[in-house]
C-alpha cells in the first residue's frame, strides 16, 4: 500500500441522476426547519462515466468531484481491469473552518496592521484553541485572536494534510497490464429531493379545469450535476436512516476581551459563553435578501416536451425530456403534465358526528373539487404526491382559490381537492330523536338544515362517520354510498334556498 501511486480522475465525463423522494412534503406545507430537513433528506442515485489510463501495478484511483453527501457503502465501480483491494471516501473539504481546525497547534504567521500608521507587521505564532475561543502564542505571550486593537489576518504556508477542495472517492486496484479503462462509478447521495407541484386553472363554467404539473427538483447541497439525463421515481421506498459524514468542521469560537490581551492584563470577568447555533431560517423575501442568501430558482419546460412516465416495478418513473443542469443550492422545475378540459365536480363537504349535532350551530363546509383520474374525464395519468394550487377566473382576472397537499393518485382513483371553506353555504346538523331499543340498541334521528345563499345551485355532501358498534342506516330519503370510509349523501340545494335532510341510524347491541 505504501508504494501505490495515485491516479486522479478530475471529473466525470458524463453524469446521469435518478431522484427519490424523501421527507413528508410538500415543502410549502412544512415549517421553516421541517422544509429544510425535507430538502436535505432527499436521496439521489448518481451514475458517472470516467476514463482513466492505468499502468500495470497497484494504484490508487481517485475520483474527484463526487457529490456531497455520498453514502460510501453504496458506491460501486464497474469496469476495473483488476481486483479492487480497498475503497475510501475523503470528505474533509477545504473551508475556513476546516483550515483553522487542522492548523491548531501548528506554526503559522499573524499579520497585523497598525490603525494609525497603516504599517503591517508579521510575526511567527502558534494557533491555539482555548475554552472560549481561538488564541495565538507569539514571542510576546498568549493572546486572544482578533483582540490586538487593529486588523489582523492569519497566514498559513500550506494546506493541512487530508483537506481537499472537492469530495473524492478512491479505490485501490491491482492492474495486471497497462490499459485505458472506461469506468462506471455509481453511488447514492443525500441532499437532492423532489416533489410534484400542480396548478389547476378552473374554467369560468365551473365544471372543467386545466391541470399543469411540474417536477420540482431541489439541490440543497454544494454539488453540480451538469447536463445530466434525469429521472424521478414516485413512491415511498423502505429505507433505514443512514448517518453520512459531510466533512463539517468542529465549531471554532473566537471570543475577545475588549481591547485587551493576556500579556497586558486580564479582564475582570471571563467572556460569556458563545451563543447556541441559530436555527435554520426560511429564505428571506427576494426584495430584502442579499444575493448570497437566495437559492437560485429556475423554471424550464415546454408544452411540446413533457416528462415521460413509465413503470418501475411498484413505482412510477418519470424521465425528463432533456438533460438537466442542476446547480448547487438550486431549485428547478420541469413540466411533466399538461391536461386540458379535466372534468370535476364542486362539492360542499361536511362531516356529521356526535359533537357537532349537540351545539345547534351552523357549520361551514369544505369547498371540494372532486376529480376522477380517468381518461374519460380528461385525466387518466399517475399523479405523484405534492402540492396543488387552484386558480379561478373572476371578471376576467385569475384569482388564487386555495392550495392543498396531494397524495399519490393511481389511474382510476378519485381525487378530492379541498381548496377552502364556504362562506355562502351553511350546514346545521341536529339530533332530533334518541331512543333506546331492546338488546342495547340505540336509534338516532338527525335533521340537517342546508342553506344556500349563492345565486347558483350547489351540491352538498353530508358524511356520517360509522365508527359506532354495529352501525346501520335504517332510514334515508335517498340511497347513500361510501366515501373515504364514511357514509355519504349528495344533496342539491337550489340557489338562494334552504332545505332539510332527515335520516336515522342504529347502533350498539
Amino acid at each position: 500500500m505504501a508504494h501505490a501511486a495515485t491516479i486522479a480522475s478530475p471529473a466525470p465525463e458524463k453524469v446521469a441522476i435518478t431522484l427519490y423522494r424523501d421527507g413528508d412534503g410538500p415543502f410549502q406545507a412544512l415549517g421553516d426547519w421541517e422544509r429544510q430537513q425535507a430538502k436535505e433528506k432527499g436521496l439521489i442515485l448518481v451514475t458517472e462515466t470516467r476514463t482513466v489510463d492505468l499502468p500495470a501495478g497497484r494504484h490508487v484511483i481517485r475520483f474527484d468531484g463526487v457529490a456531497e453527501g455520498l453514502i460510501p457503502q453504496s458506491a460501486a465501480v464497474e469496469g476495473l481491469p483488476g481486483k479492487a483491494v480497498e475503497r475510501n471516501y475523503d470528505y474533509a473539504l477545504l473551508s475556513p473552518g476546516t483550515l483553522v481546525e487542522r492548523s491548531l497547534g501548528q506554526p503559522i504567521k499573524v499579520t497585523r496592521t497598525n490603525r494609525k500608521t497603516g504599517r503591517q507587521q508579521t510575526v511567527d505564532a502558534t494557533l491555539l484553541q482555548g475554552p472560549d475561543g481561538l488564541m495565538v502564542r507569539t514571542a510576546e505571550g498568549v493572546e486572544a485572536l482578533g483582540c490586538s486593537g487593529g486588523p489582523e489576518r492569519l497566514i498559513l504556508d500550506h494546506v493541512p494534510d487530508g483537506l481537499t477542495d472537492k469530495p473524492s472517492l478512491s479505490t485501490v486496484v491491482d492492474v495486471p497490464a497497462p490499459t485505458r479503462a472506461k469506468l462506471t462509478v455509481s453511488y447514492l447521495a443525500l441532499g437532492v429531493n423532489w416533489q410534484a407541484d400542480y396548478v389547476a386553472r378552473i374554467h369560468p363554467d365551473g365544471k372543467r379545469l386545466d391541470l399543469t404539473g411540474w417536477l420540482t427538483l431541489v439541490n440543497s447541497g454544494g454539488s453540480q450535476f451538469a447536463d445530466a439525463p434525469t429521472q424521478a421515481v414516485a413512491g415511498r421506498l423502505a429505507r433505514e436512516p443512514v448517518a453520512v459524514e459531510r466533512g463539517e468542521a468542529k465549531r471554532i469560537d473566537r471570543a475577545c476581551w475588549p481591547m485587551d490581551t493576556t500579556h497586558h492584563g486580564h479582564p475582570a470577568e471571563p467572556p460569556p459563553p458563545p451563543p447556541p447555533p441559530a436555527p435554520m431560517l426560511a429564505m428571506p423575501p427576494l426584495a430584502n435578501a442579499r444575493r448570497s442568501d437566495v437559492e437560485e430558482i429556475m423554471v424550464t419546460g415546454s408544452r411540446a416536451k413533457l416528462a415521460e412516465q413509465s413503470n418501475l416495478g411498484d413505482y412510477k418513473l418519470y424521465t425528463l425530456p432533456e438533460p438537466v443542469t442542476l446547480n448547487p443550492r438550486q431549485t428547478k422545475q420541469v413540466a411533466f403534465l399538461d391536461q386540458k378540459d379535466v372534468a370535476f365536480q364542486r362539492l360542499y363537504v361536511v362531516e356529521i358526528n356526535a359533537w357537532n349535532t349537540l351545539n345547534d350551530a351552523f357549520l361551514t363546509p369544505a369547498v371540494t373539487l372532486r376529480l376522477e383520474n380517468k381518461a374519460a374525464a380528461g385525466l387518466g395519468k399517475p399523479l405523484p404526491s405534492g402540492a396543488l394550487s387552484a386558480i379561478e377566473t373572476v371578471e376576467g382576472r385569475p384569482t388564487f382559490a386555495g392550495e392543498q397537499k396531494v397524495r399519490d393518485v393511481a389511474i382510476g382513483e378519485p381525487l378530492d381537492l379541498v381548496i377552502g371553506q364556504a362562506m355562502d353555504v351553511l350546514i346545521r346538523p341536529r339530533l332530533v330523536e334518541d331512543h333506546k331499543l331492546t338488546k342495547g340498541r340505540v336509534r338516532r334521528v338527525y335533521e340537517v338544515d342546508l342553506s344556500n345563499a349563492k345565486t347558483i345551485p350547489v351540491t352538498v355532501e353530508l358524511r356520517q362517520n360509522p365508527n359506532l358498534p354495529s352501525f346501520k342506516v335504517v332510514a334515508e330519503p335517498q340511497k347513500h354510498d361510501i366515501r373515504q370510509g364514511q357514509v355519504a349523501w349528495r344533496v342539491t340545494v337550489p340557489a338562494s334556498q334552504a332545505s332539510t335532510f332527515r335520516y336515522a341510524i342504529e347502533y350498539g347491541g
